[in-house]
C-alpha cells in the first residue's frame, strides 16, 4: 500500500473522531449557555459545532447518546482534579471532592437528569474504586474509625454533593446568602460533619 493510500484509509477514523469532539463540546456549550432544562436542539448542535446536522445521529443515533457522549468527555477531562485530591487528608480530600463539583455544575446537572431519566444507567461514582481504596488507606493509618461503613459513606458524600451542586444558586436565591457564602459555611459544616468519622485521639495524643 501506497503512503497516500495509507493517509486516506486513516482520514475517516481522524475526520470522525474529531467531529464527535466537536459535537460534544458543542452540546455542552449549549447547556451551559441556555440551561439544562432548556433542553438540546440536535440541528442547533450540529451548527455550533460547524458539522454536517447528518452526521449527528451518524455518530450517536439520539440526543441521549449524544449528551451521555459530552458528559463522559466532560468527566473524563476534569478527572485529573478529582484525583489529584486522593493526596490529601481524609476531610480535606472530601472537602475538596464538593468544590470541584460545583466547577463542574452542568455536568452534574446533566448526569442528574440522565440519572432521573433512567434509559441507562450511569454512573455517578465513577472513582468508586479509588475512593474506597484510599478510605481504607485512612482506616489503616488511623485516621478514620474502623467501625465506618465505607460504602455508606461514600454514598452520603456523594449525594450530598450532587444534591448541594444541583439545587446551591436556588438555595442561595431563597435564603438570600450570596453564594460564595454559603459555600463557605456548608464547607464548615460538612468539616464537622466528618469529623465524627474520624478516629478519635488518645489522651496521650496519639491515634486509638
Amino acid at each position: 500500500m501506497s503512503g497516500k493510500d495509507a493517509t486516506d484509509t486513516k482520514r475517516p477514523a481522524v475526520d470522525r473522531g474529531a467531529s464527535e469532539a466537536a459535537l460534544e463540546a458543542a452540546a455542552l456549550r449549549l447547556l451551559r449557555r441556555h440551561g439544562v432544562l432548556a433542553g438540546l436542539n440536535l440541528r442547533e448542535v450540529a451548527d455550533e459545532a460547524g458539522v454536517n446536522r447528518g452526521l449527528v445521529y451518524h455518530y450517536f443515533g439520539s440526543r441521549q447518546e449524544l449528551l451521555r457522549a459530552a458528559l463522559r468527555r466532560d468527566v473524563k477531562e476534569r478527572l485529573a482534579e478529582i484525583l489529584a485530591s486522593g493526596q490529601l487528608p481524609f476531610k480535606a480530600r472530601i472537602q475538596q471532592l464538593l468544590r470541584t463539583m460545583m466547577g463542574q455544575d452542568e455536568a452534574i446537572r446533566l448526569s442528574t437528569l440522565l440519572v432521573l431519566d433512567a434509559q441507562e444507567k450511569l454512573p455517578v461514582a465513577p472513582l468508586r474504586e479509588q475512593w474506597i481504596s484510599g478510605f481504607k488507606h485512612d482506616m489503616a493509618n488511623g485516621k478514620i474509625r474502623k467501625d465506618v461503613d465505607l460504602d455508606a459513606l461514600l454514598a452520603l458524600v456523594t449525594a450530598l454533593s450532587y444534591g448541594y451542586v444541583v439545587f446551591r444558586q436556588s438555595m442561595s436565591d431563597e435564603f438570600d446568602i450570596p453564594a460564595a457564602d454559603l459555600d463557605f459555611r456548608v464547607d464548615a459544616i460538612l468539616g464537622e460533619m466528618l469529623a465524627r468519622f474520624e478516629q478519635p485521639e488518645a489522651p496521650g495524643g496519639e491515634q486509638e
